[in-house]
């Protein structure tokens, strides 16, 4: 039983530091997205295979959470998944090698230096996640994905289905939802490293650190674990529905505030975390944020008044 339990453990430490690595990977697509929009969408031939390599890991997170969280992928679904993944991963490297002269000079000139990486920085990081994308596609359809084998007995025994009660729609929507509360996440992670000392001529940077990094995600888990689900006590899920609804109040409450005691804050500090907004001068990204908390509140809100409605609940 322990082992098992560590086994559970480090896949879910492994999933933490995959959606880490996801939301960085959607901060770059979301980066090279938005330059490529500024820059009035030249050179599409350089911009799209940078945009597109970005942009593959985060949806193969997304479908590896499905299959080992919610519920295993009809195996006709997982073998047309893993031979699509395999094609793009290997388009977009031949993409890649064909302009690897002018990215290579790039990144000696430090032009990438922007786009959050572990070690090495595009073309070269992306040469290794794509061929390890299309290679564990090949695994998976050799062995990962076949019944009988070592290797597809041990996948099925540390997966956790059912831990996420989420029917397929619904999920695809969340994805959807993931995809841009990723971009928000990976922003605010990398503009504490990058530009912290905006905060100490504006304290109003750590408010909006703060706001985007965890609102969104915060948002985005509590839709996805449904805790009026969950077998706890009827004030249990009373209680974390209404934090839900209290944690969005309390933002947009000071969010309203500090727009209302100075309306150009975001335009002064808010750069480094809404980058298509100040290329197309726009509040794009506040407002998605404030739509992912009024999404929120709304259903956490629905929610409660279904808990608090129904009878021969534990109280």
């Amino acid at each position: 039983m322990k082992t098992i339990d560590k086994k559970l453990l480090i896949v879910r430490a492994v999933t933490c530091v995959l959606l880490l690595f996801s939301c960085f990977y959607m901060y770059d697509f979301y980066k090279c997205l938005s330059g490529f929009i500024a820059n009035g969408f030249r050179e599409p031939l350089v911009m799209l295979p940078m945009i597109l390599a970005f942009l593959l890991p985060v949806v193969c997170f997304l479908v590896f959470f499905y299959d080992f969280y919610v519920r295993a992928m009809h195996p006709v679904v997982k073998a047309i998944y893993s031979v699509l993944v395999a094609l793009y991963a290997v388009a977009d490297l031949v993409l890649i090698f064909g302009n690897i002269d002018l990215y290579a000079s790039n990144n000696a000139l430090g032009v990438y230096d922007a786009l959050p990486s572990i070690v090495l920085h595009f073309p070269y990081d992306m040469i290794i996640v794509l061929s390890a994308l299309a290679l564990l596609q090949v695994f998976n359809l050799a062995a990962g994905n076949r019944k009988g084998t070592r290797a597809g007995a041990f996948l099925e025994g540390i997966k956790q289905r059912g831990t996420f009660k989420i029917r397929v729609i619904e999920y695809l929507a969340l994805c959807v939802l993931a995809i841009v509360v990723f971009v928000f996440t990976g922003a605010a992670i990398c503009a504490t490293f990058t530009a912290f000392e905006n905060a100490f001529y504006d304290f109003r940077y750590v408010f909006l650190l703060i706001w985007v990094m965890l609102v969104p995600m915060a948002n985005l888990a509590m839709l996805a674990l449904k805790p009026e689900k969950s077998a706890q006590q009827k004030r249990t899920k009373l209680t974390l529905l209404g934090a839900w609804i209290g944690t969005n109040v309390v933002f947009g409450l000071l969010f309203l505030l500090l727009e209302l005691t100075y309306p150009d804050f975001l335009v002064h500090i808010g750069k480094p975390v809404f980058l298509i907004a100040f290329s197309v001068s726009l509040p794009i990204e506040p407002g998605i944020i404030l739509g992912i908390m009024a999404l929120g509140t709304l259903v956490a809100a629905i929610r409660m008044i279904l808990v608090a409605a129904k009878r021969g609940e534990r109280a």
